[in-house]
C-alpha cells in the first residue's frame, strides 16, 4: 500500500479526496450524508461548493432527514460529490442504500466513502480471542452496527450501482501510535503489528473508498431495470 493512502482519520481522508475531486465533479453540491453536527462545512464552503447535509437524525438545524431505505426528498438538489463516512455499516439494508445514493449523484459524480475495517489487526484478533470482531460485538448493536462491510463486498455493491472504484485508503490509523502502558497491550501491540505486516490491509480501523458514477448508456439503463424487476417478480412470487 502506498503510504500516501495513510490516513491518520477519516476527516483528513475526506477532506484530501474533496479537494483533488471538487474540481472536476458534475456539479458544486456536495451532499454530506451522515453530516452529524457539520464538520465538513466549512472544507466544502472553502472550496467554494454548496454544502448539502443529510441525517438519519437531526443534530444540526441545517440538516435534511433522509432515511436511506428510501430515495431522496424531492425538493434537494442532485450531488456532484458525496461524502459518506462512518454511515454504511449501520444501514440495515446496505445495497438499497447505495441504490439510492447512486439516483441522486450526477453521473461522473463522485462518492467518497469510509467505513470500518474488518480486516483491521484489532478485529483479527478480536475474532482469534472473544469469537467477534472489535467493532461488531453484540453491545454496538445498541449503535446499529449491523452491517460488516468486508472490502469485496462493498466494491461489488458499488459495482451494482454503477460505480468504478477510483481510490482505495487506509483511515484512522493513530492507534498505531499509541504506547502501550501494560505488558498485555504491549502483547497485543506486537500481535497486531504481525498481522498487519503479512497482511497490509489489515493496517488502519477503517478503510476508504473514492467511486465515480460512470456513464450509463440508454440499452443498458433498460438491462437493469429489467433485471431488477425480474429480480423483484421472483421474490414476490
Amino acid at each position: 500500500m502506498d503510504k500516501n493512502n495513510i490516513y491518520s482519520n477519516r476527516g483528513e481522508f475526506a477532506k484530501v479526496m474533496l479537494k483533488k475531486y471538487i474540481s472536476n465533479a458534475p456539479n458544486k453540491v456536495v451532499s454530506d450524508i451522515g453530516a452529524g453536527f457539520g464538520h465538513m462545512k466549512e472544507t466544502v464552503e472553502n472550496l467554494g461548493a454548496i454544502w448539502q447535509p443529510f441525517d438519519y437524525v437531526k443534530k444540526i438545524d441545517e440538516s435534511i432527514i433522509w432515511d436511506l431505505n428510501n430515495e431522496v426528498p424531492s425538493h434537494v438538489k442532485n450531488a456532484g460529490v458525496v461524502i459518506f463516512l462512518e454511515v454504511l455499516e449501520h444501514l440495515n439494508n446496505p445495497l438499497l442504500g447505495l441504490q439510492n445514493i447512486a439516483k441522486h449523484i450526477d453521473e461522473n459524480g463522485i462518492l467518497i466513502l469510509t467505513t470500518p475495517n474488518p480486516q483491521s489487526s484489532k478485529n483479527v484478533l478480536s475474532l482469534f480471542l472473544r469469537g467477534s470482531l472489535y467493532a461488531f460485538q453484540e453491545k454496538h448493536l445498541l449503535e446499529n452496527h449491523v452491517f460488516t462491510p468486508w472490502k469485496h463486498i462493498v466494491e461489488h455493491y458499488l459495482k451494482m450501482c454503477g460505480f468504478e472504484i477510483l481510490e482505495y485508503a487506509i483511515v484512522d490509523t493513530d492507534y498505531i501510535y499509541q504506547k502501550p502502558t501494560s505488558i498485555k497491550d504491549w502483547l497485543k501491540q506486537k500481535v497486531e503489528r504481525y498481522i498487519e505486516y503479512r497482511n497490509p490491509l489489515a493496517k488502519g480501523m477503517s478503510y476508504g473508498i473514492v467511486a465515480k458514477k460512470k456513464v450509463i448508456k440508454q440499452n443498458t439503463r433498460f438491462s437493469f431495470t429489467y433485471i431488477n424487476y425480474e429480480k423483484n417478480r421472483m421474490y414476490s412470487t
